[in-house]
């Protein structure tokens, strides 16, 4: 019997090589290549990866043990087949001979891996300077379909509608969909209509899985799959809560899923929908993990997770779009562990973007959620999903909502007054204290039934939860139709 290897690989640039383009079909084709990859051992039966151990194969990580033989043969040849099916994904490799210890293997494994994802790797795709290149993507040229594509683009595009439909009815659930009724351009998504044409992305991500999984053992497998199970519940159940069903009105479902794997979820939805669906999949998460990992000794609680999400126009960057849901997701991740360290709280940060800049979440939230001319953070969360007392949490924003929809038949109160007083916040804080005032008096019942059931409209004489009430209520008129 020849000497074992724990083999590991982990691919890099998923998300620019997915949202590196606006058209939704390039990046369901994208999403859809990711996933094979991931389960290469269908992808390249030449590799034979079928005759090792699979340990891992989830949300770009692959993980076996496999024998020498097989094991030079496939760190040799993996990444230039990756390199020629998804031109843009490159991949860390690591190989750890097996000692016997399957904890010490495996954390030797991921350190190795560590260390090559931060070895450049060049390009498959150079070009001399005379080449020409595609205009979106900036790659070399190789066909002509209305426009100049490079490889990637050509790759993306050429996959079917019945393949790139699999990742649909793995995140919903639904069985024998339909090419029709799937979006697969954003205009099927927002409607298009000349008002409405916002939409979000979502980002979500488990908590404090890897100071947890160590203990698995041998069990690393069967803990991957039960993750992936009550992964895919949990958005099974968040899309059948919030989703709409097709209609005569509604021809196609007004959600894409484009990566769910592991303890990941990103999902581009209409706007109108997007924080229901959220607040339904974290707490779905919780339940499923506790269902599913209950029985592993760390996870007997199951686990909780952090979403962002990034509310955009159709016309905005997607990789922009994608990078701000990613770093909501952290800024929820850090307020959760402020919370608790060992177990932090399931949380959710949005952002909407109302302008043309590109930056740092940092730098946006300065120039958006900080009112100083009345010295008022307007940035109130990020938001728990259960309520923890002297927490900001969902249930003030749902409660926040629906007293605004209630008054909302008025004009003279509720969400044009709480508008225009965040708007003079930022002009004349004499003025915006007057016009507080005026609604404290005018329309007295909006603001009794507020803080009745909210809480305080500003906190602290320092912040105020209006800004993100208003924001959310903005997309409460989107259209239905498509």
């Amino acid at each position: 019997m020849g000497k074992k290897y724990l083999y590991g690989a982990s691919v890099q640039g998923i998300q620019s090589f997915i949202f590196r383009t606006s058209k939704l079909k390039e990046i369901v084709g994208a999403s859809t290549l990711v996933e094979e990859i991931t389960h290469a051992e269908e992808t390249f039966p030449e590799l034979n990866l079928k005759s090792g151990e699979k340990v891992m194969t989830a949300a770009g990580n692959i993980r076996y043990k496999l024998d020498e033989e097989t094991c030079k043969k496939v760190v040799r040849l993996l990444p230039k087949l990756i390199a020629n099916y998804a031109p843009g994904i490159t991949i860390s490799q690591a190989v750890v001979p097996l000692s016997g210890n399957e904890e010490k293997d495996r954390n030797e494994l991921e350190r190795r891996l560590r260390i090559q994802r931060n070895r450049p790797a060049m390009p498959v795709d150079i070009g001399f300077m005379g080449l020409e290149r595609a205009r979106r993507t900036a790659g070399v040229g190789v066909e002509y379909k209305e426009e100049v594509i490079d490889r990637a683009t050509k790759n993306k595009t050429k996959k079917r509608e019945e393949d790139t439909l699999q990742l649909f009815e793995k995140a919903t659930g639904q069985k024998n969909v339909k090419a029709k009724n799937i979006p697969f351009e954003l205009s099927s998504i927002t409607g298009k209509s000349k008002d409405h044409s916002w939409l979000a992305i979502i980002h979500a991500d488990g908590n404090s899985i890897g100071q947890r999984i160590r203990h698995i053992g041998q069990r690393m497998r069967e803990f991957s799959e039960a993750l992936e199970t009550a992964t895919k519940g949990a958005a099974k159940i968040a899309f059948e809560k919030i989703v709409p069903g097709l209609s005569e009105e509604l021809k196609h479902y007004p959600i894409r899923p484009v990566i769910l794997g592991g303890d990941d979820l990103t999902v581009i939805i209409r706007a109108d929908l997007a924080f229901g669906y959220t607040v339904a999949y974290l707490q779905a998460f919780e339940k499923a993990t506790k269902e599913h990992l209950g029985h592993f000794s760390s996870f007997q609680d199951g686990l909780t997770a952090c979403a962002g999400i990034a509310y955009i126009r159709d016309t905005y960057p997607f990789h922009y779009g994608v990078r701000l849901a990613e770093s909501l997701t952290q800024e929820a991740k850090k307020r959760s562990k402020s919370i608790n360290p060992d177990s932090p709280p399931s949380s959710l940060s949005f952002y909407k973007v109302q302008s043309s800049f590109t930056d740092s979440l940092e730098e946006m939230k300065k120039r958006t959620h900080w009112a100083e001319a009345s010295n008022m953070q307007l940035d109130y969360g990020p938001y728990l999903i259960e309520q923890k007392e002297n927490q900001p949490h969902v249930g003030q924003l749902k409660a926040g909502l629906k007293v605004i929809q209630s008054f909302s038949s008025d004009k003279s109160s509720g969400l044009s007054k709480l508008r225009q007083w965040l708007s003079m916040l930022h002009q004349d804080k004499a003025k915006a204290d007057f016009l507080l005032e005026r609604m404290q008096q005018v329309n007295a019942d909006f603001i009794g039934e507020f803080e009745k059931r909210v809480g305080k409209l500003i906190e602290n004489q320092q912040k105020t939860i209006a800004f993100d009430l208003v924001q959310l209520a903005s997309f409460a008129t989107t259209k239905n139709k498509q």
